[in-house]
């Protein structure tokens, strides 16, 4: 019996010793109870994904699928990652937001009108109506979506696509917000040319065409820094001659780099099952 009263203090000791080791040892290793909720917190930031497309004679191509489906089949899919992102949020607390645009706008009022049902945006709404604009609005997006280029097609009012002139001005206004995971993804055969933009600085040019890549040395002019809070996925390019593939590929890359951003992809045009792969390695 004292045997027992005599051991007992001992191996509470033995315990004590055994929690405080491994405290100790947690706070060495960097893995303390705030640690790890900081990275909850950052893995869990609100998903801000804007898509621009570019409207223009690329969806003249001769393709299987067309590029017009491609491009479709994309949004619908990266519609589907934002869903599930906020389900995963349990829903109400969600502040995901997704939208599709277009720069420089069509001058078209019927494109102008169906716009509007482009965007999807979970922090500007109550949380009753939350899980219902989840259910409508990937319906909406390719309602929409499929009309617009239907529409262009049918117009072949192109205007060129102005990205350059885009992350020049618009992006931060656009793409950016304040403690959210904000990614730009821009389907575009990889051609950016816009006339009132037309720029020339040596070798460096606010535009990407066949003779400014027939210049192995040719790059993009690099007008402003201090995007290192924007991810950029570009797809879907597909330059006319493949021997300028992995240049284009290059020019884009090294533009995008030294304006700041840190994470991003530059691919090739992919049938959509291998895009969707694309998608899902750029969100992890």
């Amino acid at each position: 019996m004292n045997t027992k009263i005599f051991l007992s203090p001992i191996v509470l000791l033995i315990i004590a010793l055994t929690i405080l080791t491994a405290c100790s040892d947690g706070k060495k290793n960097g893995s303390s109870s705030s640690d790890n909720k900081t990275a909850t917190v950052q893995s869990n930031k609100p998903l801000n994904i804007s898509i621009y497309l570019d409207l223009s004679d690329r969806l003249e191509r001769q393709m299987v699928p067309s590029q017009k489906d491609r491009d479709i089949e994309i949004v619908n899919y990266l519609t589907e990652v934002v869903k599930n992102h906020a389900v995963a949020q349990k829903i109400l607390p969600s502040r995901d937001r997704i939208k599709v645009f277009f720069y420089p706008t069509p001058n078209d009022s019927k494109i102008a009108l169906l716009s509007q049902d482009l965007e999807m945006d979970l922090s500007r709404v109550q949380p009753a109506e939350k899980k219902q604009i989840l259910l409508d609005f990937q319906e909406k997006f390719n309602t929409s979506l499929t009309k617009i280029y239907e529409a262009t097609m049918q117009d072949k009012n192109w205007i060129g696509s102005d990205i350059w002139g885009f992350f020049k001005k618009q992006v931060d206004t656009y793409c950016i917000r304040e403690d959210a995971r904000n990614i730009i993804v821009i389907l575009t055969d990889g051609y950016l040319f816009y006339a009132p933009n037309k720029q020339k600085d040596g070798n460096n040019y606010s535009y990407i065409l066949p003779q400014t890549l027939s210049n192995p040395n040719s790059g993009l002019i690099v007008s402003r820094q201090g995007l290192e809070n924007l991810e950029v996925l570009l797809l879907e390019v597909n330059p006319y001659d493949p021997k300028h593939q992995d240049q284009m590929e290059t020019i884009l890359q090294n533009w995008f780099r030294n304006m700041g951003v840190q994470k991003m992809y530059v691919g090739e045009t992919d049938q959509p099952s291998n895009t969707r792969l694309i998608i899902d390695k750029f969100m992890k």
